[in-house]
């Protein structure tokens, strides 16, 4: 009888501490996912940083617009061009966007 009662009480101190390590390793996934959220935010606002960067760029006359003209005339610019590249866009895709 004693033994069975060791036993019990036992698996109820391992059922115990089994769930504190779970209870935690949940909250520190909660926390990564948090994190990771987090980081996603602050890379989309980086990119629209540099998007109005680039539009203030491409904006030669400082219009507020942006013609035809000075889309063609950022194109050409080979500098400008691999920025934009290196945001992910491509020259035809900037075209395309011109066109919307």
């Amino acid at each position: 009888l004693y033994v069975v009662y060791i036993a019990m009480v036992l698996f109820g101190v391992m059922n115990v501490v089994t769930s504190v390590f779970v209870e935690s390793a949940i909250m520190s996934a909660q926390h990564y996912k948090d994190l990771i959220i987090q980081e996603k935010m602050h890379e989309k606002e980086i990119a629209m940083s540099h998007m109005k960067q680039v539009f203030r760029q491409i904006d030669f006359d400082g219009s507020g617009e942006i013609t035809a003209t000075e889309m063609e005339e950022f194109l050409m610019d080979p500098a400008l061009r691999r920025y934009v590249e290196a945001l992910g866009i491509s020259a035809e895709n900037t075209r395309l966007l011109f066109r919307l």
